[in-house]
């Protein structure tokens, strides 16, 4: 994210030498040196961000930097509201105590730049580029089907449905069906394909859909119920009303609910599902007519084993056929010509997505923009494939090859609980 702090700067550092204020305050030639050491720095920033993974000297000087362009900017900051508020005209002692900090930071940047030779940092190549239509939207998930066409689900999708179907609808008590696999498989995905079926819609008097998250509570879960069905908010302070609410809602009623990507509880995740959490929410809904169905997501094997009144449907990764038919969806899309030495690479990329949808997806539309043979294998052959596995390798590359204003942003959006509300003017704020 150095790219995008020092670029912020940037813009500030040119507003300040366009300023008046700059000139009559003796800082527009510290203020100009600042500006030719941070563009020398920024040059290689492109090379340090990718190699920062694999060398912790690296890191440790990214930081650096970043420390110190932090008090630059908090400087800058303050010339502009005293450049505002004394129109010009500046006091003796605050020349001397900027003309000090500059001198400062001055300083810490020349180290820093020297130090950037030992790395042997090469210069930007331009692959990381601002474009305006670049900007993904990212979405919470629901019931609306966001994928134009889906590949590979088709057995699963039957063999869900068929079990709605017949086993749960013969069944006089609650039935819970858990799909479960590794994240990125696309759980989310099959389950608004089977919600939105329409011979599953035609089965249910109700459909209900609550994305649970790492955060099961119980009654947050019965207050989203209440609201989908009633498309009114619920703020639902009393456990006991809010049961009864939704027992009255769900009463007589055949209905389908999905509890999308469930957590399970752990000592890193304490507010996750208990086998106890489970028992009090099931009682609630314990109360539709024969048939009644309830559809789980989870990545947590725990998870399908407390809620499971049936076998546990397992999810496994999409074929490379499949894969490839996904990942060229997003990479050409339905009006890209499709290159022969562009394929041959694409189907090499597709082999390192170990059949997950989410992988063949970001690949795709990182390639989407990317029209030179060059761009293609840079990402085939890039390092990053064999670091360790905490983050899915494809994801690494789709962060990485972001714009550095989309990288500044996307650590902001980090900030906020995990579907959480994101507010835009708060968003901007930050």
């Amino acid at each position: 994210m150095a790219d995008a702090l020092i670029g912020v700067v940037f813009d500030n550092l040119k507003s300040l030498l366009q300023n008046e204020f700059a000139t009559i305050s003796g800082i527009k030639s510290k203020a100009q040196k600042l500006s030719d050491t941070l563009d020398m720095i920024k040059a290689v920033l492109e090379d340090a961000e990718k190699k920062q993974v694999t060398d912790c000297s690296i890191k440790v000087w990214l930081q650096q930097l970043k420390d110190v362009v932090y008090v630059l900017d908090d400087i800058l900051d303050e010339c502009s509201i005293k450049s505002s508020r004394l129109r010009g005209l500046t006091s003796l002692k605050f020349r001397h105590e900027i003309g000090n900090r500059l001198e400062e930071i001055n300083g810490r940047l020349d180290d820093i730049a020297d130090r950037r030779k030992k790395f042997f940092l090469q210069e930007g190549t331009g692959t990381v580029r601002e474009s305006p239509n670049d900007v993904a939207e990212w979405r919470q998930t629901s019931a609306i089907i966001t994928e134009p066409k889906v590949f590979g689900r088709e057995d699963d999708k039957k063999k869900i449905i068929q079990f709605l179907l017949t086993q749960a609808k013969d069944s006089d008590f609650l039935s819970i069906y858990p799909v479960f696999g590794l994240g990125g498989l696309g759980k989310t995905t099959l389950l608004q394909s089977v919600y939105n079926d329409v011979t599953v819609s035609s089965n249910f008097n109700t459909k209900v859909w609550v994305c649970v998250s790492e955060n099961f509570s119980v009654n947050r879960i019965l207050c989203s119920i209440i609201q989908f069905i009633t498309e009114k908010k619920y703020d639902g302070f009393d456990l006991n009303v809010t049961q009864k609410k939704v027992q009255e809602l769900l009463q007589g009623k055949i209905y389908l609910l999905v509890l999308d990507d469930v957590w399970n509880q752990n000592e890193q995740l304490e507010s996750g599902l208990t086998r106890e959490k489970w028992n009090t929410l099931k009682s609630v809904l314990s109360c539709g007519s024969k048939g009644s169905s309830i559809l789980v997501s989870t990545r947590d094997e725990v998870v399908a084993t407390i809620t499971k009144t049936r076998e546990t449907h397992r999810l496994s990764g999409l074929s490379e056929d499949e894969c490839w038919l996904l990942f060229k969806q997003y990479a050409f899309g339905h009006y890209r010509e499709e290159s022969t030495k562009l394929v041959k690479i694409g189907k090499e990329i597709v082999k390192k997505c170990n059949g997950l949808p989410l992988a063949a997806k970001a690949l795709g539309g990182l390639m989407s923009s990317r029209n030179e043979e060059e761009e293609w294998l840079e990402i085939k052959d890039s390092e990053l494939w064999a670091l360790p596995q905490e983050i899915l390798p494809a994801l690494r590359l789709s962060y990485f090859y972001l714009t550095p204003t989309l990288k500044q942003c996307f650590s902001f959006c980090a900030i906020f609980p995990k579907d959480g509300e994101i507010l835009k003017e708060e968003l901007i704020q930050l």
